[in-house]
């Protein structure tokens, strides 16, 4: 069964941190700012494997990669926006035809029988004063709902491979996904302050629904391959 995501700190990195700095920290910040920039008209795009084999998913013709360990998705990479997209599966071709539009972000889905589909990953309504919480109902057939242990809905009626986002007050708080009359065993959100991104996923597990969770990252670029 997956967890919830690893607690990954992605710090800001002030200008003013910059100035008189001549340790080895300052070097490592010089090198996030000189870091390559994607061109414009990229793509962000993830993947999650419904079938959880940890085979390597390999993006065009990038280097293969696979969920870390104990999460449903790899993180976001970046990639040609508004082209068409293909990936690999433990190196053989996955199915179905998905093109992740430009300047976007995008979650593709390989289903059990091996077909890809894109959800496009809509930021209406952002708001970085607070933090982003979004659901991914994946489980076929049904109605997907993500509620507070014994407490109010947050999310309700997701349809099948549909996503939600609302923008939430930072809190503590332990989750229970529903599909159908179907349950998910709780699962507590990590600690999350304003301008956090965590993603829910709720999939098909092995003795019924699972609720999985995981902070939203992307890749660092690294330039052209």
């Amino acid at each position: 069964m997956w967890r919830s995501g690893r607690l990954a700190a992605c710090g800001a990195v002030f200008a003013a941190a910059l100035v008189g700095s001549a340790g080895p920290g300052g070097a490592q910040e010089l090198t996030r700012l000189y870091a390559p920039k994607p061109p414009a008209g990229s793509a962000y795009v993830r993947v999650v494997d419904l079938s959880r084999s940890g085979a390597l998913i390999g993006f065009d013709a990038g280097s293969g990669v696979a969920a870390a360990q104990g999460e449903p998705a790899t993180l976001y990479r970046i990639v040609k926006g508004g082209a068409p997209l293909s990936l690999t599966l433990a190196g053989k071709p996955v199915k179905g035809a998905v093109t992740p539009p430009a300047d976007a972000f995008s979650t593709i889905v390989i289903g059990a029988g091996g077909n890809a589909v894109l959800i496009p990953d809509s930021t209406e309504g952002r708001n970085d004063l607070k933090a982003q919480l979004r659901v991914y109902n994946l489980v076929p057939g049904c109605a997907g709902a993500v509620a507070v242990a014994e407490g109010p809905t947050v999310f309700d009626a997701v349809a099948t491979n549909e996503t939600r986002q609302r923008a939430i007050n930072p809190i503590e708080a332990t989750l229970v996904g529903r599909c159908g009359a179907a349950s998910t065993a709780p699962l507590k959100l990590p600690p999350l302050k304003a301008g956090d991104h965590y993603s829910l996923f709720l999939v098909p597990g092995p003795d019924g629904v699972v609720l999985a969770g995981q902070r939203d990252e992307t890749e660092p670029y690294r330039g052209p391959n």
